[in-house]
């Protein structure tokens, strides 16, 4: 008979109460096959929509990104501290698919995300999240979790300075930024390492994992995320 998994527990003591705001990035790079299609509306579908997925989740990377997600917030969701979720989507276009509410319920709302495509627009989503976690209570750690495959391309001009500096403005309201880079190796990958790690992260941590491989950086990040709150 199958068992179930083990509940994680923080590895670093007592823990406080938090809201935790997470960015998925769809852009076109997610399910473009290393193409530079930007997959808008997963099509065309010879390139975007890879195996049997449907165009909800397009291809098996956004698929990965979605459980991995899911999985996250359902064992933080079993920490004994009080703890709220809310969730972003961006490709050029950023959605507020869900402003705080619990660990249940956001599971609920990432199992209905629609994967977009797109550019990557990771200012308004830094933007976005932030103004979720606005409505916190006052005696709650905010986090936010950035899950990307690349360096931001919105606006076209200077995305990377704007994108720095609404992560700086997110970290002076207090709010601990932890981002994910999916593994895609290309020539600008170490650029892409070095800027989420001088730019967004709070304390100069990325967390690396391919498309297949991130559920096994679940511990990782769990942990990253209960020691900060």
């Amino acid at each position: 008979m199958p068992t179930e998994a083990p509940t994680l527990k923080p590895t670093c003591g007592e823990n406080g109460d938090f809201n935790l705001c997470i960015a998925i990035d769809m852009s076109g790079s997610v399910c473009n096959g290393n193409s530079n299609s930007l997959c808008e509306g997963c099509a065309p579908q010879n390139i975007c929509n890879t195996g049997d997925h449907n165009f909800a989740r397009c291809c098996s990377n956004f698929d990965n990104i979605i459980e991995f997600t899911k999985s996250l917030v359902s064992a933080l969701g079993e920490l004994p501290t009080d703890q709220d979720f809310s969730v972003v989507n961006f490709g050029t276009v950023v959605e507020v698919a869900s402003t705080l509410e619990s660990s249940k319920q956001s599971v609920k709302t990432l199992k209905q995300i629609k994967y977009s495509g797109g550019k990557t627009n990771m200012v308004g989503a830094i933007n976005s999240c932030q103004s979720t976690l606005v409505e916190s209570p006052p005696d709650r750690k905010n986090l936010m979790l950035i899950i990307t495959d690349g360096a931001p391309s919105v606006p076209n001009s200077g995305a990377p300075i704007v994108t720095a500096n609404a992560a700086t403005d997110a970290k002076n309201q207090g709010t601990f930024i932890i981002p994910i880079l999916i593994e895609n190796p290309t020539s600008q990958y170490i650029q892409e390492v070095n800027f989420l790690r001088n730019q967004i992260s709070s304390d100069g941590n990325v967390f690396v994992a391919d498309f297949d491989s991130l559920i096994e950086i679940q511990d990782t990040v769990f942990d990253q995320v209960t020691c900060q709150s």
